[in-house]
């Protein structure tokens, strides 16, 4: 018996709101699909769903995004000791484009990752997701979200300033100072 059946592979598609999952054999043969919405109180429903359908065998998941949309699920099927892998979305791309036709769907995409998966199965990193870097990479993104703000705003008030004072950088070398808000402040 080759290695590899003795699993089943459970392709999951992650997005905002919702997950797909699609549950194929080790011949590409797919055993069944569950689409759960994006709430820990519904993840163990992929996880039953697959165990039901792998007969005594093994499910090994593959995820797509395990630091965003997939984080939870993958830190919940971690936790419950299940095979958690990281499939790159390049590889799932591919698979997908391999196929005369292409479809677009969320279950056709989940099907693609457990192919992938399955195709890939020793070269795939176990997923990881990693507290640290996501609260860093949350950090990162409010903060560019901020300096986005103010140089908009920043911006507009230089605007207004050209409009009602052309040559307001000759008073003032910095627009913010005590004595430009006194200025601003009197003469709005």
């Amino acid at each position: 018996m080759h290695y590899k059946q003795k699993f089943v592979y459970v392709g999951v598609d992650l997005h905002k709101a919702t997950h797909t999952a699609v549950i194929i054999d080790c011949w590409n043969e797919k055993l069944g699909e569950i689409q759960i919405e994006n709430k820990p109180s519904d993840f163990k429903k992929i996880l039953v769903k697959a165990n039901k359908l792998a007969d005594g065998l093994t499910p090994v998941f593959g995820l797509e995004d395990v630091g965003g949309f997939g984080r939870s699920l993958a830190v919940y099927l971690l936790e419950k000791g299940q095979i958690v892998k990281e499939v790159n979305s390049a590889l799932s791309f591919a698979q997908r484009k391999s196929y005369p036709t292409t479809k677009k769907s969320d279950s056709w995409d989940a099907f693609c990752i457990a192919c992938a998966l399955l195709s890939n199965l020793d070269k795939l990193p176990d997923a990881n997701p990693q507290d640290l870097h996501w609260t860093i990479q949350m950090l990162v993104k409010r903060r560019n979200a901020m300096v986005k703000s103010i140089t908009t705003l920043t911006n507009q008030l230089h605007g207004q300033l050209t409009h009602h004072y052309p040559s307001y950088r000759k008073f003032f070398s910095d627009v913010a100072g005590k004595t430009a808000l006194v200025f601003w402040e009197n003469y709005p």
